[in-house]
C-alpha cells in the first residue's frame, strides 16, 4: 500500500506493507494560520520572512527553502538548533514556545507558501515582538 502526502507542490510517498500505515492521518495545512503563529509565537524574532524578522536563525522565505523538503526533514533540521532556540526563547520571550502537531503543520505550510509570505509585514507583529527584534538577541552563540 502506498501512503502519500502532498502539499504546495511537494509530493512524497512511502510504500508500506504494514496495514497500520494506512491509518496514518496527516493534518490539513493552513499557511495563513501558520503566518499568524509565526508572528504571535515569536518565531519571527529569529527567522526572517519577506524582509520582516530577525536574522539569528535561517530565513524562512519560500524562495530560499527547498520545496522538496518534507515536513519530517524540515522539523528534523529545526531539532538540530533546539538547544539554541530554547535558550533564546526563554531569554528574549520569557517562555518556551509550545507547538502541537497542527501548529507545526501550519508553520510548515507558511514556510513553503510564497503567496502567504508576500502579505507578511511588520503590521503582523505585536509591539512586544517588534521591540524584541529591534533590540536584538539578549544572548549570543559562538
Amino acid at each position: 500500500m502506498a501512503v502519500g502526502f502532498s502539499g504546495f507542490g511537494v509530493v512524497w510517498a512511502q510504500n508500506d506493507t504494514n496495514a497500520d500505515a494506512a491509518n496514518i492521518v496527516y493534518p490539513e495545512m493552513d499557511a495563513l494560520r501558520g503566518k499568524k503563529l509565526f508572528a504571535e509565537r515569536g518565531c519571527v524574532v529569529c527567522h526572517v520572512v519577506n524582509n520582516v524578522g530577525g536574522d539569528i536563525g535561517p530565513g524562512f522565505d519560500a524562495s530560499n527553502i527547498d520545496q522538496s523538503l518534507n515536513p519530517f526533514d524540515f522539523f528534523a533540521r529545526m531539532w538540530h538548533g533546539a538547544d539554541e532556540m530554547l535558550h533564546l526563547q526563554r531569554a528574549d520571550l520569557g517562555y518556551q514556545i509550545d507547538f502541537n502537531g497542527q501548529d507545526l503543520a501550519d508553520i510548515y505550510a507558511f514556510a513553503h507558501d510564497s503567496e502567504a509570505q508576500e502579505s507578511f509585514t511588520e503590521d503582523d507583529l505585536s509591539d512586544r515582538i517588534r521591540e524584541i527584534i529591534d533590540n536584538g538577541p539578549s544572548v549570543t552563540f559562538e
